[in-house]
C-alpha cells in the first residue's frame, strides 16, 4: 500500500510586538513554551528561532503555510491572553503581537541566510557583543553551547558539511 504524505516546506515567520513585550525573561520562556507546544501539535520541525524584547522569529518546516499561520496566531493569542486577562500587568491592554504571512524558503542558501539573520538579531539590537551569550536563540544549540531539544539542526548543519564538527565550525564562521 502506498501512503501519500503532504509535501512539507520550510517557512520563515516573524511575530512582532509592542516595544518591550518580551523584555522580561519569564515572558520569553512562556512564549517559547507555547511555541514548543504548537510545534508538537502542528508537527513542525523548528530549525531556528530567536526571541527579542519585541518579537519572535523562527524558521520551521511544516505541512503548509496554513499550519504556520495557524500555529503562529495560536501562540500569539495564547501568549497575549494572559496579559489581557491580568489588567494589573504593567503592559496590560497596550500589548500586541502580530505576524505577516509566513514566507516560504525555496533553497538551502535561503534557509541558511534567514537562520543567520534571525540568529544575529541580538547583536544588531545591542543585547550582547557575542552571539554565544544570548540565551533566547537557537544559535547556542548550533554552536554547541546549549541543547534546545526542540531545535532540529540537521538541515542547516548538512548545508555546511556532513561532518558535525566541520559543520559547527563553518556555521559559527558563517554567523560572524
Amino acid at each position: 500500500m502506498v501512503c501519500c504524505q503532504k509535501a512539507r516546506k520550510i517557512y520563515y515567520q516573524a511575530l512582532e510586538g509592542s516595544r518591550y513585550l518580551l523584555a522580561d525573561e519569564r515572558d520569553k520562556k512562556k512564549l517559547l513554551d507555547i511555541l514548543f507546544a504548537v510545534e508538537k501539535e502542528e508537527e513542525w520541525l523548528i530549525y531556528a528561532f530567536c526571541l527579542t524584547d519585541d518579537g519572535a522569529y523562527f524558521v520551521v518546516e511544516a505541512s503548509g503555510v496554513s499550519s504556520v499561520r495557524r500555529g503562529a496566531w495560536r501562540a500569539a493569542g495564547e501568549f497575549l491572553g494572559r496579559y489581557r486577562a491580568n489588567s494589573s500587568h504593567p503592559r496590560g491592554r497596550e500589548t500586541f503581537l502580530r505576524g505577516d504571512t509566513p514566507k516560504e524558503l525555496d533553497s538551502l542558501w535561503e534557509i541558511a541566510a534567514r537562520c543567520r539573520q534571525i540568529h544575529r538579531l541580538p547583536l544588531e539590537k545591542g543585547y550582547v557583543s557575542r552571539l554565544d551569550d544570548y540565551w533566547w536563540s537557537s544559535y547556542i544549540t548550533y554552536a554547541g553551547e546549549y541543547d534546545w531539544k526542540m531545535v532540529d539542526c540537521r538541515i542547516l548543519s548538512l548545508y555546511f558539511s556532513a561532518d558535525p564538527e566541520v559543520a559547527r565550525r563553518r556555521l559559527v564562521k558563517f554567523h560572524q
